[in-house]
Order: structure tokens, then sequence, then C-alpha cells
């Protein structure tokens, strides 16, 4: 017999469990798949646009497939801590497979080792684990993009904007671009792996750039426009361009260069997701452009792989998967 939860705990469950389908509790011959998805914090705006990707992915599969899939969604708030009980307690009930946004990428093996001795497989997404705890075991497997493929294509924006418009980009005319930059979480690879490549990818299209301050904003809109506040004040007109590795940070930094005092700068933005707001931003003219790190594609295999493994299937055939790891491209967006 499983051991019991706390009140406490248990109240939390109910509270966050939303079931796509019938109830546990309605009798029907259909197949029914318990899977339970946690996600490091659903106020990143990514990730709220993959939590409702997922929703109807799930509804989906459940109709075509003809089983009852009932999913419990997890927000982990950005505490490890947390989400090691939450995942504990759907250990504790028997899922049938676990979907998994980490907060921290080196705490993958703990839980790896955790759905093996219980034998629940496991879909980590959008925050990869290192690949020596992905080789931990046969059932685990990861779904993302590739975060240089994604600097790469920013780079990519910026200088097809640079050939077209040097005169509104250069402003000063001394053949540097001078910019600011936006970052993610302190030692998070994507971050990292993102802003190398898209400043190499701009450097090596002959565009020489000069960096005036870069800080961490932890993917939040809220920080990115705190930043940019700080170094408009600092730097003002000597800005002219902003580098940012999501689209959320570059949207609160387009919130502080929308104060009447900088709404006559010429500072050009550019983000990384896609999500709806951001493409808003550069059908206005507001942002120059964004990649699109295709939350839907992603939506889709994570929960093929979940319908696969939680019915004890091999996965069928997934493109751009490779040794557990699928890898869905990215996009550019412009005007």
């Amino acid at each position: 017999m499983k051991k019991s939860i706390g009140g406490g705990l248990l109240g939390l469950l109910a509270a966050a469990m939303l079931c796509a389908g019938c109830t546990a509790d309605e009798k029907s011959d259909t197949q029914e798949l318990r899977v339970g998805v946690l996600f490091y914090n659903q106020d990143d705006m990514f990730i709220s646009a993959m939590r409702q990707e997922l929703d109807e992915c799930f509804r989906k599969t459940e109709k075509q497939e003809e089983c009852r899939i009932t999913v419990s969604f997890f927000d982990s708030m950005g505490n490890q801590l947390t989400q090691n009980e939450q995942i504990k307690q759907f250990i504790e009930r028997d899922y049938d497979v676990l979907c998994v946004n980490l907060v921290d990428r080196t705490d993958a093996a703990a839980i790896i080792d955790e759905g093996k001795k219980a034998d629940i497989p496991l879909v980590f997404f959008n925050r990869e684990p290192v690949s020596a705890d992905l080789a931990r075991w046969d059932k685990v497997y990861y779904v993302g993009a590739d975060a240089a493929e994604g600097g790469r294509q920013q780079g990519e924006i910026f200088l097809e904007y640079y050939k077209k418009h040097k005169d509104v980009m250069d402003k000063n005319g001394d053949g540097l671009i001078q910019y600011v930059l936006l970052e993610g979480e302190p030692g998070h690879q994507d971050a990292a792996i993102r802003t190398e490549s898209c400043i190499k990818t701009i450097k090596e299209g002959g565009v020489e750039m000069r960096r005036l301050a870069g800080a961490n904003a932890n993917w939040r809109f809220n920080q990115g426009k705190e930043k940019m506040e700080g170094w408009l004040a600092e730097f003002g007109d000597g800005i002219e361009a902003v580098i940012s590795n999501n689209d959320a940070m570059a949207l609160g930094a387009l919130e502080a260069l929308d104060e009447p005092e900088w709404a006559d700068l010429q500072i050009q933005v550019l983000g990384l997701d896609g999500i709806e707001e951001a493409q808003a931003a550069i059908k206005e003219g507001r942002m120059i452009g964004t990649v699109l790190n295709d939350a839907k594609g992603q939506a889709e295999a994570i929960v093929q792989l979940a319908a696969d493994l939680g019915r004890d299937e091999t996965p069928r055939a997934i493109s751009h998967m490779e040794n557990r790891v699928v890898r869905v491209p990215y996009d550019i967006l412009t005007q």
C-alpha cells in the first residue's frame, strides 16, 4: 500500500490538478493514461504558452487515439525542492508518465533515479538535463530546441536589418553598434549559448559591436524593464540596440522605451521565442524581429512521447529525434 500524503499537500494536489477527458471515477472500457506535467514557473511567458499548447495537444490526442487521458499540471514556482516534492506525489500515486520542465537542470539525476525505481518514464522539456543524466535510463527523453541555432538566427535577423537600415541602426555613424544585452538566468545553458551564438554570427557577418552593458533578467518582463530603465538613465541615446535572450525581457525593454522621455529614441530591439505579444510588436514596428521557439511543435512531441511511454509502447518515430532527444527547429519572424 502506498503511504498517504499529508492533508496540506493533498489539498495542494487537488487545487492544482486539471483533468483532460473523463474522470477516473467514470466506468469505461477505454484505456486510461495518467500524466503528470510539472513547469518550472508558469509566470514565464513562454512556459505559459507551452501550458496552453500541451493542454490542447493532450485533448486532441485523447480524441484521436480513443484513450482517456487525465493530465495533472503543477507549477513549481521556481523552487526545485517544491518540484521534487510534487514528483514524489506523482510517483506515490503511480502515474503512468511524468513530463518535467526542470527548475534546476543539474537536479535531474535524482529525479531520473526515482522514476526508474518506480518504472515511471520521464519526458523532460525546455530545460535540458546534462547528457550523462539522460543516459541513466532508456525511458528518459528530452524535447526542446537547439539554443545555438536560436542564437544564430537572432544574429541573422540583426544582420539583415543592419544591411537594409544601416543609417538607422548606426545612429552616431561611428561604424560600431553600441548594444545592451538582456540575458536569462545565471548559469542557464540556453542563455549562455544563445548569447554567444548571436554575437558571433553578427561579428562574422562583418558588423562591429560594442557592448555597453549586460545583465541577467531571468527571462522576466519586469526585470527586463527594470534593467532597461537603468541603462537608459546611464547611456540614453548612446544605446543603438537591445539584444535579448527571450521575448519577455525584450518586451520589458520596450515598455521602458515607451516612457515619454525615451519615446523619440531609435533603439532596435531583438527577441527570441516568438510569443504572441512579440509578434504583435514586430507587426507594429516596435521590434525588428524574433525567433520562433515552436511551443506547438514541442508540445506535440511531448504528448506523443507521453502517450506511447505511458502505455509501455516503443515511441513512434518523431522528426528531429536522435538518441532520445528531440530538437524542434526554430524559425525566423520579421515583418
